[in-house]
């Protein structure tokens, strides 16, 4: 009997999986071939090549061979992997763990490993939508993400405002800039911006530190783009080893910051073409800092935040907070070189990150303050904001007031009552961050504080 002629409708409006069509079509033209004598020489390697397909198609997919459909925050289809050639499965964007290693070892493991010898393109200028309210909050939430992931280092911001826009047009995250940048801010630990779960919030920027962040934010939402780290997902410092560094390609570094991009399709410029979400949705936790995130607060929320701003229900219904006073040009021009960091001011009482610095020497760049006993992860950001550029740089700190030394250096003694202690030598190479772990405890016991460190 004739087999019936194969139709192309076979692989084209076949609603089943794409394997199980080209397996339906393989047994198909197996019976034909067999019916043509002139065929038959050929068909071995024909059924080979056409396994073989049907093999890495199975093989992009996820567990049991479903087809991977990912959504966007508004629950819509934003991309379906069948679409892709080339794909490989979409890592996952769970809470990130760590090896356990020291900061050498990290920095040894992650110098091993090779930027990609690949282009790296940059990223389309990203031009928000959406109506005045909703740019607001865009605004507000990248300026958060780049304030406490890089502190008041400028290019680092532009780095960390572009991985967020990147991961906003991106089908593994959240169709939107304060989604991305707020994913898993429910959780205690494992956000995907550590910030926003760990209690760093608490610390305040200064009016100055603020509007500087809000207007780099504002050129980023604008179209400016940083070009450095093209189509960067994911970045880390390079004295800790994420366990996804591996599976991902990486592509450039920031000063101590490693970038990278995803390998294959998932992080090629095609990808990245979700369009700016006209609706970013309000995050309370931003209520402090931002007038556009204090929609929707309840009544006991708003007199709660008009206590903690001191201000009347009448300035906070207005805005008219400290935080929104009028900032003027304040932002450096587009690769201009930034001035050198000052030194901190040697006045007592001088808060940073939440910590105040009670003594200093300018002369020898070191920095003593008195410390909160909680948000002990804040202590590094306050060391690299202290600390910026300088070749040496020494900064200590105490959790009790009676511990700290009436001047710098300090003596052995006081020096071993300290909780933190960084020190950063260019000219040797050295480089120390590390807690008393009697009253910070550490999962990596290596970050804790030894009298051979003081030494």
């Amino acid at each position: 009997m004739r087999p019936e002629r194969a139709s192309p409708r076979l692989l084209m409006d076949n609603p089943a999986p794409l394997s199980d069509r080209l397996r339906a079509w393989l047994a198909h033209w197996q019976v034909r071939l067999r019916a043509l004598p002139i065929a038959r020489i050929g068909l071995v390697a024909v059924l080979c090549s056409l396994a073989a397909l049907a093999s890495d198609t199975v093989n992009m997919r996820g567990p049991g061979g479903a087809r991977q459909i990912f959504a966007g925050a508004d629950g819509g289809v934003r991309f379906d992997l069948d679409a892709i050639s080339n794909a490989a499965a979409l890592p996952a964007t769970e809470p990130v763990t760590y090896l356990k290693v020291s900061m050498e070892r990290a920095r040894q493991i992650n110098a091993a490993v090779p930027f990609t010898d690949a282009d790296n393109p940059a990223a389309m200028p990203f031009i928000l939508g959406g109506g005045p309210a909703s740019q607001e909050r865009a605004i507000d939430c990248l300026a958060a993400a780049q304030f406490y992931e890089a502190g008041t280092d400028w290019e680092g911001q532009r780095a960390v405002a572009q991985v967020v826009l990147n991961r906003a047009r991106h089908p593994a995250y959240p169709a939107s800039v304060c989604g991305v940048v707020f994913q898993g801010q429910e959780r205690r630990t494992g956000c995907q911006f550590s910030f926003t779960c760990d209690g760093a919030m608490a610390r305040t920027p200064s009016v100055v530190n603020w509007e500087l962040s809000r207007a780099i934010a504002r050129q980023a939402l604008g179209g400016v783009v940083y070009s450095k780290v093209g189509l960067a997902t994911h970045y880390h410092t390079d004295w800790v080893v994420p366990v996804w560094s591996s599976q991902l390609e990486k592509i450039t570094n920031v000063a101590t910051h490693l970038f990278f991009r995803w390998p294959g399709s998932w992080g090629r410029p095609a990808i990245f073409s979700a369009g700016p979400s006209a609706n970013e949705p309000v995050i309370t936790k931003l209520a402090r800092l931002s007038f556009a995130h204090r929609e929707g607060l309840s009544e006991e929320e708003e007199l709660a935040l008009a206590e903690e701003l001191a201000l009347g229900e009448e300035a906070l219904a207005t805005g008219e907070t400290p935080l929104f006073a009028p900032s003027g040009n304040l932002l450096p021009p587009l690769g201009s070189t930034p001035p050198a960091p000052s030194a901190p001011p040697a006045l007592a009482g001088v808060n940073m990150r939440g910590s105040q610095l009670r003594i200093s020497n300018a002369d020898a760049a070191q920095y003593g303050f008195l410390l909160p006993r909680e948000l002990p992860g804040s202590f590094g950001l306050l060391a690299y904001d202290v600390c910026g550029r300088r070749s040496f740089c020494k900064v200590m700190g105490w959790t009790d007031a009676a511990d700290i030394p009436a001047s710098l250096p300090a003596s052995p003694d006081a020096e071993r009552k300290a909780a933190f202690l960084y020190l950063y030598d260019r000219s040797s190479r050295r480089e120390i961050m590390a807690w008393n772990c009697d009253l910070f405890p550490r999962r990596d016991q290596s970050e804790c504080l030894t009298d051979a460190m003081l030494r």
